[in-house]
């Protein structure tokens, strides 16, 4: 067992007794209940996220990436990348594998780099909730401060890792 897996079930033994403690079975029952209830509703979103990955798969070629590459190459692709990551719908259970599957097509670390960055900065998605819980005023200058360190990271990335962390990692090795 890793050590994510023991620390994990570690934490869930402890919290079962501290809520058999609290409430007895009842208590402990409900959690699981509603640990149920969540993983289904996280689990019928993954399976469409993968399906829809798929379809991205078939319908987004490997020659249809070396002409966006091309189109939009240098800065121009930076920023390209992280306005689209900020346009991409879901959360990381969704970009992370669309991400993943484009793996070997050939698309440079730094423009993946900036595309996290910008999804991660800028989710478009998010705004009408972050307006909602604050206010509108206070959303959008957040937003406007964090609106360029997506491509600052995207530069940064392509001038220090052009070919992405292999070359950091062997360094690494050999030491």
């Amino acid at each position: 067992m890793k050590n994510t897996s023991i620390t994990l079930v570690v934490a869930v033994v402890i919290l079962m007794l501290v809520l058999f403690y609290i409430g007895g079975t009842v208590l402990v029952l409900e959690s699981l209940n509603r640990a149920w209830h969540t993983a289904m509703r996280a689990f019928v979103m993954i399976i469409i996220a993968f399906i829809v990955i798929g379809q991205l798969q078939v319908l987004i070629s490997s020659d249809m990436i070396k002409q966006w590459l091309d189109k939009y190459s240098g800065n121009k692709s930076i920023v390209v990348s992280s306005l689209a990551g900020g346009l991409f719908p879901g959360g990381p259970y969704i970009f992370y594998p669309f991400l993943a599957s484009f793996k070997g097509k050939g698309i440079p670390f730094y423009l993946i780099f900036s595309f996290v960055a910008g999804k991660q900065s800028y989710d478009v998605t998010r705004l009408p909730l972050e307006a909602g819980l604050t206010t509108p005023g206070l959303a959008i200058l957040r937003n406007l401060i964090t609106f360029p360190f997506p491509f600052i990271m995207g530069f940064i990335a392509r001038r220090y890792f052009p070919e992405g962390f292999n070359n950091f990692s062997q360094e690494e090795g050999n030491r």
